[in-house]
């Protein structure tokens, strides 16, 4: 379960102030119209000034707030805390005047404590509630009755009644904010997460393409360089009773060789993008994988077999995806910080599936996370906290999408050869085979 919700609430910026003041607005247009329909439509008797006196002072806050450079554009979390507890001061005075309980409209009350549970943190939201509790209360003692057509009065007189009354409407609001905040927790969270994939491939995406650009780079600037050096030796060779600019002459020399050197360097690095590099084996992916953890006192083992006997299949042959790459080293990373003294790879294959499996001898995922891991911002492992420090947490979410986009599928659970974690990745072979694809 989450911790606090001020870990995913935002804490600023959440809201134009233009939004809360044409709302504001349409409450007033609203109020006005139903004060003025009852008591002159329906005859029914109101205390039209007060009334009125109530929603004048409501527009006089609005005008203030419309003509206020602060509230252009997104504003502040304190801002729209005391916004919303001035428009619930407004409603209940209101309501009370007009029937208090007795009031069909009391629900309205939900609407600003709705918005605070989704746009303020989870402790202003709080005392919103209970200054919502606290109105509710006060018009249960002291709201005027409800008002009725030719000098009658609806009232309701049973205290008892009243009472219920007033508690099934907190409760009724308290669920109500209870379910959007809820609701939006949630999507708040799987939009950072989702977010956090993004940039995670936005980044490995770009680290790959970093070789071919390297090799670009070095073919264009290698042709200028090699006439810089071949004019330099001819300007060199006659400059027999210069030594000082011969002297020079062969400094640029030196520095154009090396800088020849360093391109040839950077077009090794980068002929690992061209499309030869760009596919490898599952025994040279694992490689990859292992080769890019840092010492460590971990025995790190890795195994490739087929699962078939007889007359195997070839060896899959796989495109090189920052996704694939990303997501197997941070389980392996993951597993690597658990383990107590080993952590196995084994990739298998057959006509119809590849599997990459990480299994590592320690504690093991704990078995009342197990069934929500994959969601973002789960603890994954036993003594990790709830921002995945620790854990896998966000890092197994965004390394669980990365594979899904591959078209891979992880299944988690108990290492039975070396019981710790088991991680296994099953890919259909159709989809990442590049041997089926030509």
């Amino acid at each position: 379960m989450p911790g606090t919700p001020n870990i995913i609430t935002p804490r600023s910026g959440t809201l134009h102030g233009e939004t809360l003041i044409l709302l504001r607005w349409i409450a007033i247009a609203g109020q006005t119209v139903a004060i003025l329909l009852i008591e002159f439509g329906l005859d029914y008797h109101l205390p039209l000034k007060s009334c009125l006196a109530v929603i004048a002072a409501s527009a006089w806050v609005n005008v203030y707030l419309g003509m206020s450079a602060r509230n252009i554009g997104r504003i502040s979390n304190r801002s729209i805390f005391w916004q919303l507890n001035f428009d619930l001061a407004q409603m209940g005075l209101l309501l009370g005047l007009t029937g208090g309980l007795s009031n069909p409209f009391l629900m309205l009350f939900a609407a600003p404590v709705v918005v605070a549970v989704t746009a303020l943190r989870f402790r202003e939201a709080i005392i919103m509630f209970a200054f919502v509790g606290i109105m509710i209360v006060g018009m249960a003692q002291f709201g005027f009755p409800l008002p009725a057509p030719d000098g009658q009065v609806i009232a309701v007189s049973s205290a008892v009644y009243r009472t219920g009354l007033a508690i099934a409407t907190i409760i009724t609001i308290a669920f109500t904010a209870i379910y959007v905040w809820r609701i939006s927790l949630e999507r708040n969270r799987m939009a950072q997460a989702l977010s956090a994939t993004e940039t995670v491939l936005a980044k490995e995406t770009r680290l790959a393409a970093l070789g071919g650009l390297a090799a670009a780079t070095a073919h264009e600037l290698g042709t200028p360089l090699g006439t810089i050096q071949l004019v330099a030796k001819e300007i060199n060779r006659g400059l027999v009773d210069n030594p000082d600019l011969k002297e020079d002459l062969e400094l640029i020399l030196s520095q154009a060789k090396a800088c020849r050197l360093i391109l040839q360097k950077l077009s090794t690095r980068g002929a690992e993008n061209d499309l030869f590099h760009a596919r490898h084996s599952l025994s040279a992916l694992l490689e990859e994988i292992t080769a890019a953890q840092p010492p460590s006192q971990i025995t790190l083992h890795t195994l490739v077999s087929s699962k078939e006997t007889g007359n195997p299949t070839p060896e899959p042959k796989l495109q090189r995806q920052p996704e694939i790459l990303h997501a197997l080293t941070a389980f392996v990373e993951n597993a690597l910080s658990f383990a107590k003294s080993a952590v196995e790879i084994t990739g298998r294959w057959d006509v119809d599936w590849i599997t990459i499996t990480i299994c590592d001898d320690g504690p093991g995922f704990d078995s009342a996370i197990l069934e929500r891991l994959g969601e973002p911002y789960v603890t994954s492992r036993r003594g990790g906290n709830e921002q995945g420090e620790g854990g896998l947490g966000l890092g197994f979410f965004i390394s669980k999408t990365l594979i899904e986009r591959t078209g891979g599928q992880i299944v988690c659970g108990k290492s039975q050869s070396m019981g710790g974690a088991m991680v296994q990745i099953v890919w259909p072979r159709a989809k990442i085979d590049l041997n089926l694809a030509s």
